[in-house]
């Protein structure tokens, strides 16, 4: 919630929250590694790790946005910014989306930016203390590491993979109202800078 608040306010939510909380979370990781090497299961769900699952192509989990505006925008606009962003959201990179929606200092889109990772958040420390999916087993991989294959490491387990596609669909339901009214509105104002252009060139001739 913090991250996704700060984000939402133009800072940098992952580093500042990330660098007061990972003092508590390392020696959690080191404990996961340990008994994982010693044939036992995972203690704990919370690692920084965990909190990598959850940020699907940045804060915010937003590669789930750049999917619905590949598949679901009918604006020009939005469906260039869906391209462009796509390759950085693959690698949980996701400044073209934050500043070029924007996402940043928009009202209308707090709520699913807040709203998307609490609710994955619940679902997948739910699944992973029911032993549902495997917990981080305490290996660090970089933040970079495409989604699905970062689910799979870092917890050693392809239902790691499946939680994070689960989670995509869900943060893409999300958003996708959202996303609706925000692209009705571009393409009513596409069409109508196109019609005043075709009316001034029918002028022109």
């Amino acid at each position: 919630f913090a991250i996704s608040l700060l984000w939402c306010l133009g800072l940098n939510g992952g580093t500042i929250v990330n660098g007061i909380m990972r003092p508590f979370w390392v020696p959690l990781q080191d404990e996961n590694l340990a008994a994982i090497e010693a044939g036992k299961i995972a203690p704990n769900i919370i690692t920084e790790q965990f909190f990598d699952m959850i940020w699907i192509g940045g804060a915010g989990a937003t590669l789930a946005v750049v999917l619905v505006l590949l598949f679901k925008a009918r604006s020009k606009q939005y469906k260039e910014l869906g391209k462009m962003s796509l390759a950085p959201g693959l690698f949980n990179i996701n400044e073209p989306i934050m500043f070029g929606l924007p996402v940043v200092l928009n009202p209308v889109l707090m709520l699913p930016l807040l709203l998307g990772p609490i609710v994955i958040t619940v679902l997948n420390y739910s699944a992973m203390a029911l032993e549902i999916v495997a917990r981080p087993t305490g290996v660090i991989i970089p933040w970079t590491t495409p989604p699905l294959i970062q689910g799979f490491l870092i917890t050693g387990h392809w239902s790691g993979a499946l939680l994070q596609l689960v989670d995509i669909v869900i943060v893409m339901l999300i958003w996708l109202p959202f996303i609706a009214v925000m692209d009705k509105k571009k393409v009513a104002e596409e069409t109508g800078v196109q019609d005043s252009k075709n009316s001034k060139g029918k002028m022109g001739a």
